[in-house]
């Protein structure tokens, strides 16, 4: 397992946690009888942001195929990226499902912005490696035409 796929591992897990502490929060707050709608919004949202770090780790350690870090990734955020452009308006259904629509373009935006800075570093170091190296010429136009013959 890479640096990236330990990264991944450790911010779903941060995740988690943070979702476990929503979660205890609303048993809390129900038996004290305040429980508000903003405390069902900050569980929702905690979830979404851990589904986007679970499709990381999924791809990276699934039970098919896995895939390295970088590319896992990449591939996840292109799916946020995907829910932000192409999500459909919520038109109908009431404030709940309006809320819930919220969330998942909240997670979403999260999850790039956290990744906002990995997914730069991994775009630079792909075009460094597809871009010939500079100043390296072929031995062929280095050497001097003069004095050789074929």
């Amino acid at each position: 397992m890479g640096r990236l796929e330990d990264l991944a591992v450790h911010y779903a897990n941060t995740a988690r946690w943070e979702l476990s502490q929503a979660l205890n929060r609303i048993a809390t707050l129900d038996d004290e009888g305040t429980l508000h709608d903003k405390d069902l919004g900050r569980i929702a949202y905690a979830y979404q942001r851990m589904s986007w770090w679970q499709q990381v780790t999924d791809l990276t350690h699934g039970r098919e195929e896995p895939i390295d870090g970088a590319t896992a990734l990449l591939t996840v955020r292109q799916r946020a990226q995907d829910l932000l452009i192409n999500a459909r308006p919520v038109n109908n259904g009431g404030l709940f499902t309006l809320a819930m629509a919220e969330c998942r373009r909240g997670g979403a935006r999260a999850f790039l912005d956290a990744t906002e800075k990995l997914a730069d570093a991994l775009a630079l170091l792909s075009d460094h490696d597809t871009r010939p190296a500079e100043g390296i010429t072929p031995a062929i136009e280095q050497a001097p035409a003069e004095g050789r013959r074929p």
